[in-house]
């Protein structure tokens, strides 16, 4: 967990500093609320661990990256794109858990989870498939989410082994857009045409 925490303490000093301002607007969220939420985050998982009827474990901090995801994605964006970026969210986790149960019909137990490899390329596919900030940020939390816990059905769930890959996978996600889109060309082209059409934006 303590590399999930790194990378939103990362980010949010980024965001403080006006690095990738690009990707807040599209969150349309005040810049100190999201580094307040992050840093709320890392600090609710210094928490023990809770656990209920020892079969769901969480840490706060996880829980709350969680329920602030699906509420980001409840409240806030046009009907259309939300249903979009839950399409898209779907489709992650689907091909997500395949791959890990392909893994484990082969007996690959570094595949057969949720792993950092996994969670580069969701993050990357979920960048590509919305070109935006938020709606990467969330399809990356949520398909990751849905696929970890599928693969602990049959054992007590785990919640918090979610936190570093959702995390990285989402950041992932955001950077590669603040980096596009600080590269893209100012004036209309065909670069920034094609860059545009189909992105999801409010």
């Amino acid at each position: 967990m303590m590399i999930g925490s790194i990378i939103l303490i990362v980010l949010g000093v980024m965001a403080l500093i006006g690095i990738g301002s690009t990707a807040i607007r599209d969150f349309g969220v005040p810049t100190i609320a999201l580094v307040l939420v992050f840093g709320a985050i890392v600090g609710l998982n210094f928490i023990p661990q809770t656990n209920i009827n020892n079969a769901f474990y969480f840490s706060f901090g996880t829980a709350l990256l969680v329920v602030m995801t699906f509420f980001l994605w409840l409240l806030k964006g046009s009907i259309k794109n939300r249903a979009l970026c839950l399409l898209i969210s779907i489709v992650l986790a689907g091909v997500l858990y395949g791959a890990t149960r392909l893994a484990n019909y082969f007996n690959s137990d570094l595949w057969s989870r949720v792993n950092v490899y996994y969670a580069l390329m969701i993050g990357f596919f979920a960048f590509i498939v919305t070109r935006n900030a938020k709606y990467a940020f969330i399809a990356s939390v949520l398909s990751v989410t849905v696929a970890t816990l599928l693969t602990q059905i049959g054992s007590p769930i785990n919640l918090d082994e979610v936190y570093t890959p959702s995390i990285i996978a989402s950041g992932v996600a955001v950077v590669l857009y603040s980096m596009v889109s600080a590269l893209m060309p100012s004036r209309p082209s065909k670069m920034t045409y094609y860059y545009e059409m189909g992105r999801l934006e409010d």
